[in-house]
């Protein structure tokens, strides 16, 4: 670690401690050419993920934007706040345990139709009308008839 005193890299870690709840190393150094004492920390840095929009713009993954899109379909509807969460939860740790640091918003809308369909299929459909923009009935006919032949 570079001195702030003398920009010597030349130093010792003289104590480590670790914050409370675990997430934040503080470390004491002291630098061997000049003897300046110095602290330093060391913290997780979480890997953010950015979503490729359809218009090409890139942005950071919000878990909220994902809410706010359920809790309009649903609105009325028997999906929970904390179901809501859950979904835009478990997408997150997909993406994350898939490595995928970049993902097209495609995927994140294939990923909240896929959950949305199993928790109740009204608010799936009125995701699915407004996330592949439906322009007329035969959409909904046509996403209608596969809800039927899936059993669902």
């Amino acid at each position: 670690m570079k001195c702030p005193k003398c920009g010597s890299l030349n130093d010792k870690v003289v104590d480590t401690r670790q914050s409370k709840d675990g997430t934040v190393i503080r470390r004491r150094r002291e630098c061997l050419d000049c003897g300046y004492r110095f602290t330093t920390y060391e913290r997780f840095e979480e890997e953010k993920i950015v979503v490729k929009k359809k218009n090409g713009t890139t942005e950071p993954f919000n878990k909220d934007k994902i809410i706010r899109g359920i809790r309009l379909a649903s609105k009325n509807r028997p999906v929970s706040e904390k179901q809501m969460v859950e979904i835009a939860d478990e997408i997150e740790k997909y993406l994350l345990e898939e490595g995928k640091l970049v993902v097209e918003s495609t995927e994140i809308g294939d990923l909240v139709q896929e959950k949305l369909k199993k928790i109740d299929p009204v608010s799936y459909l009125r995701f699915k009308s407004v996330y592949n923009e439906f322009q007329d009935i035969k959409d909904f006919e046509k996403a209608l008839k596969e809800i039927e032949e899936k059993g669902e």
